[in-house]
């Protein structure tokens, strides 16, 4: 009896661990895709260093949450991710017009892993 109601209080433990790890995750991508989204409602105002000043801001948010990342997402998405604001800070350096191809990069990649964590059914069985 009491091994089962300890197995059964570590069980809601972990699921309270998850729900509070997919809690913290999406408020992260919350301020990264915001960042991102500023950052190119500026560029659209004509503002191109706000637009950038906005970018670099949401990237180095992404940055200081590295050791969190690094633990919940696998490698490949981290570096897409990463690669992606690189991408998109030099298009808005040189104004070619490329920008707008890479803030929907980022926000892809962004999305994807929103989409990827969410926890379902078919996940589990």
């Amino acid at each position: 009896m009491k091994r089962g109601l300890i197995a059964a209080g570590i069980l809601i433990l972990l699921f309270a661990l998850l729900l509070a790890n997919l809690h913290a995750l999406d408020a992260l991508l919350g301020a990264v895709e915001a960042g991102v989204c500023r950052s190119s409602a500026a560029l659209s105002a004509g503002n191109v260093q706000l637009a950038a000043s906005e970018a670099e801001a949401a990237m180095k948010k992404w940055q200081s949450e590295a050791d969190y990342v690094h633990i919940v997402l696998r490698q490949g998405e981290i570096d897409a991710v990463s690669d992606a604001f690189f991408d998109l800070l030099a298009a808005l350096r040189s104004e070619d017009g490329q920008a707008d191809a890479a803030y929907l990069c980022v926000l892809y990649h962004l999305d994807s892993i929103a989409r990827m964590d969410c926890p379902r059914l078919s996940g589990i069985f």
